[in-house]
């Protein structure tokens, strides 16, 4: 198991900033008090539109940014912000829903964090068009939505029952709960990938160097190179062609293949061009100046 642990600290940090512009903008946005149902449902809509928003943009960002910048990837990001404005809105309403029925509590709010987690971590998949990182993203989006939103509703009443003033306590609690919230749903999508993908890329030299990059065999091609069009982009390798390799599933394999520039194996002393090769485990690949290892999680 490669865990990537640049990326497992850019998503925590990245998310709880996600969590801290979450607050900011409720603080601006939704601050009334009501006893009335549909006005209470409406203003947890609206929190949890305005948290799930700036939480979704942030780890469209982190994901984005992890595997190289690219303006054309802003399309991406404001797709998992819009994901996470929806998910917020309905995570909210039926976690509202179920305190309403539970007669209160702190784990029914959390459930609905949780569900809000769970819908923005799906919703990766078509930011992202690959299926493992919706998988991968419900599964650590519900915890870490479970346990974020947990520790966020129950702070504001551990710091009022502490003797603060409700004012105070609410808003101290919202702001630390909102960061932590963030961070745990950001922190756990990305470890839920790195111990769970099947297969990845270890980039052992280049501009990548130290990453690894998910691969996924529902993902028919997996293109490489400098241009933008690319869907593992590596920037600051002037040996690389705007597209320069792929990778492509064939029989449940990924077999690698070049497109505009030069395949090299790398497995012994000698290069090896290749033409179609079927990636084995360990197989240590160079394009351009860039080195990776194809690894599989086996050992």
């Amino acid at each position: 198991m490669q865990l990537d642990k640049l990326r497992i600290y850019q998503n925590t940090v990245l998310g709880a900033l996600g969590g801290l512009l979450g607050w900011a903008l409720i603080s601006l946005l939704v601050r009334f008090d009501t006893t009335n149902p549909w006005l209470l449902f409406a203003k947890d809509a609206a929190l949890g539109a305005a948290v799930g928003f700036s939480i979704g943009l942030a780890i469209g960002a982190a994901d984005q940014w992890a595997e190289g910048w690219a303006w054309k990837k802003l399309r991406r990001v404001l797709l998992s912000a819009a994901i996470g404005l929806g998910a917020g809105a309905v995570g909210l309403l039926i976690g509202e829903s179920i305190f309403l029925f539970a007669g209160g509590g702190v784990w029914p709010r959390a459930l609905g964090w949780a569900i809000f987690g769970l819908l923005l971590g799906a919703g990766q998949w078509p930011v992202t068009g690959m299926p493992s990182k919706g998988r991968f993203g419900a599964l650590g989006g519900f915890l870490g939505g479970l346990i974020g939103g947990a520790t966020y509703e129950r702070l504001s009443l551990v710091l009022r029952d502490a003797g603060m003033a409700r004012e105070l306590a609410l808003t101290a609690g919202s702001a630390v709960g909102l960061i932590i919230l963030g961070a745990c749903i950001g922190l756990l999508m990305a470890l839920v990938e790195g111990i769970l993908r099947r297969a990845w890329l270890h980039f052992l030299y280049g501009p990548l160097e130290g990453k690894t990059i998910t691969l996924d065999s529902r993902r028919t091609v997996t293109t490489l190179g400098r241009s933008d069009a690319c869907d593992i982009m590596i920037r600051g390798d002037a040996d690389l062609q705007p597209i320069h390799a792929a990778i492509e599933v064939q029989t449940n394999a990924f077999h690698l293949s070049p497109r505009e520039g030069v395949v090299l194996l790398r497995n012994t002393n000698v290069a090896q061009p290749v033409q179609n090769h079927a990636l084995q485990h360990g197989d240590k690949v160079q394009i351009g100046r860039s080195r990776f290892v194809f690894e599989t999680g086996q050992e």
